[in-house]
């Protein structure tokens, strides 16, 4: 790993500053999010420190991130390069107990527990990840299933038969091309019965 850990109390008190580049295969867990892992992970951290009113010193970290990271979009699922910048402060404490005590009154910093081998991979690891996007997308794109669906409707409307004339189909059937039947025929049940001897009566 290219980037060094360093002691937070004598980086801080001599107010030192860092900085560096991490190959983005490096960082597997970042590694992980990205379709490729091509690239760089520029960091750089500054310290300082200060007296406070009760005679206590305060120590503060800076850290800045940029990088071009590699991602997919979730609409058209095609890659998508989206950048990295990321500023962030801190302010030293010496243990957890002490950051989740005063995290609840502090606002405009974050909180983090100094060491004399403090693990600066890991925090660049972590403000990269928690930068990311959580749905990155193109200015301008569709999604596959949408453009397949609009295709899919063109071709069928092309492919659809001519509606047909239902009634003038069952006016063919009855052989008067479309003509309702001639209601001035006479009807049988009122032509005269033949003469003749009537039908046998069975008892």
């Amino acid at each position: 790993m290219t980037v060094p850990t360093i002691d937070t109390h004598e980086f801080t008190r001599r107010g030192d500053a860092a900085e560096g580049r991490v190959p983005l295969a490096e960082l597997e867990r970042l590694g992980s999010l990205l379709v490729a892992q091509e690239g760089v992970l520029a960091w750089r951290l500054a310290g300082d420190s200060e007296l406070g009113a009760d005679g206590s010193r305060r120590a503060h970290l800076h850290l800045a991130l940029s990088a071009t990271l590699a991602m997919r979009c979730v609409r058209c699922l095609e890659r998508i390069d989206v950048p990295l910048d990321v500023e962030r402060d801190y302010r030293l404490v010496a243990t957890e107990a002490q950051a989740e005590q005063e995290d609840v009154d502090e606002d405009e910093v974050d909180l983090l527990v100094g060491a004399r081998r403090f693990d600066l991979a890991g925090l660049v690891e972590d403000e990269a990840i928690m930068a990311l996007p959580q749905a990155p997308r193109h200015d301008d794109c569709r999604a596959p299933a949408a453009a397949s669906l609009e295709g899919e409707s063109v071709e069928s409307e092309a492919a659809a038969p001519e509606p047909r004339n239902l009634f003038a189909s069952l006016g063919a059937l009855r052989g008067g091309a479309g003509q309702p039947p001639d209601d001035t025929s006479p009807d049988p049940s009122d032509a005269p019965a033949p003469a003749g001897p009537a039908a046998p009566r069975r008892g």
